[in-house]
């Protein structure tokens, strides 16, 4: 599992180093503090954050609004203003970039990794909306180079490098991370979708894999490291193709 990673643009530094604490200590990446829109632009283009909190009044020539509107249109990732302001002029300029949440100042630890659940969730049904279990399945969304499936009352981030093999039960997934294992409520189709088609590959009516961890094949199975994986013999010339063997 990887750690959420979120970038802090927040002109005050004592505040900033505040936020990058509470944040640290809940278990996110903080990837920098940028107290203007320019440095925030120069700290993205190195490490594009999984979410931002911005705040509205920053100093330069771009406010916090711009570099949000510029941000959602650059990387597309969930955007959460902070504000000492609550007035109705601030709020409906903030609400034209459409924020997956708006936090006043002051706020607690809490309240911080509150809206950033929510912020993800919101920004899973943004992107996918539709039916109660269309949404269940949005709640599984891919942001970048990860995969953020909801599991204990909270988002989880899972690097794609990460994810070595899926197996179906019924309605529910099971993950497999290395010595981490996570349970999810999807169907393996609707799941498998949502990955990269040049990483993953279903071999099985009930089994998925990364074909980056694959150590060894033959006509019946594949070894992701030390686990042995079934292959059906219907998937079985897709993924000859797919690697580019013969076996």
């Amino acid at each position: 599992m990887s750690q959420i990673k979120i970038l802090i643009a927040e002109d005050e530094l004592i505040i900033a180093e505040d936020m990058k604490g509470m944040l640290q200590e809940t278990g996110y990446q903080v990837t920098g503090i940028a107290t203007d829109s320019e440095e925030a632009k120069v700290l993205l283009s190195g490490d594009v954050p999984d979410l931002a909190l911005i705040d509205i009044n920053l100093r330069g020539g771009d406010d916090g609004i711009r570099l949000a509107r510029f941000i959602r249109e650059q990387y597309g990732i969930p955007i959460i203003f902070t504000t000492s302001l609550s007035d109705k002029i601030t709020v409906d300029r903030a609400k034209q970039v459409r924020p997956e949440a708006y936090i006043v100042k002051p706020f607690s630890k809490e309240d911080l990794y509150t809206s950033i659940e929510l912020a993800i969730f919101k920004y899973a049904e943004k992107i996918a909306p539709g039916t109660d279990k269309e949404r269940n399945e949005a709640s599984n969304i891919v942001i970048k180079d990860s995969i953020f499936i909801r599991t204990d009352y909270k988002m989880v981030k899972i690097r794609f490098d990460d994810l070595l093999w899926i197996r179906s039960e019924l309605n529910y997934l099971e993950l497999h991370c290395g010595e981490k294992q996570y349970l999810v409520r999807s169907t393996l189709k609707e799941f498998v979708e949502k990955l990269p088609a040049d990483l993953f590959l279903q071999v099985h009516k009930s089994y998925c894999v990364n074909i980056k961890h694959i150590s060894a094949i033959d006509h019946r199975h594949i070894w992701i490291k030390n686990i042995e994986v079934p292959i059906g013999r219907s998937y079985l010339e897709t993924l000859k193709n797919k690697l580019q063997i013969d076996i």
